[in-house]
């Protein structure tokens, strides 16, 4: 048995068809291989794009994060800065940043031999003994082993304050 269904005449009417495309734009519109070729190329290019500047970022924003800051006193006070090299620089903290430490007055410990031909420590202070005369040093944080405060009582602190009131004020 088949059952009919009996369309209402009020409700079964029929759509004129559109009207026809004129030939050049249905030939523009019809898929080409040469444009689906160069279209995927074109998208893969800017998805290639897209992903190198989001690697790009993300590798910048590990980087920012990575960078260790360091946790030091208050500015003003005397300290010393051991840096991967070996070198020990002393001076007064400036400022502590992600990236970088900046010491102002700043001496290192030369090694000499005396007339007797015993060896001897002397601090030095590059301000005055460097070519150039250095207000200031900014030392890189990934090139700083530690950081300690120097008493102020401390033998070094004492030769530090020597020195000072040894020199002239500029």
């Amino acid at each position: 048995m088949s059952a009919q269904v009996e369309a209402h005449p009020a409700t079964s009417r029929e759509l004129p068809a559109p009207p026809p495309l004129p030939a050049r734009l249905e030939a523009a519109l019809r898929p080409s291989s040469a444009w689906n070729r160069t279209s995927v190329a074109l998208a893969l290019l800017v998805g290639l794009l897209i992903a190198l500047a989001l690697g790009a970022q993300a590798a910048l924003d590990w980087r920012r994060g990575s960078e260790r800051a360091l946790e030091v006193g208050a500015p003003g006070g005397l300290y010393s800065v051991l840096l991967m090299n070996g070198q020990i620089y002393y001076g007064t903290l400036l400022e502590v940043k992600p990236g970088y430490v900046k010491l102002g007055d700043v001496y290192y410990v030369q090694a000499y031999t005396q007339p007797n031909g015993q060896q001897g420590n002397r601090v030095v202070s590059r301000r005055k003994n460097d070519w150039h005369g250095p207000d200031w040093q900014a030392l890189p944080t990934d090139k700083i082993v530690m950081m300690e405060a120097v008493g102020a009582a401390s033998p070094l602190a004492r030769l530090i304050q020597q020195d000072k009131a040894a020199t002239p004020a500029p």
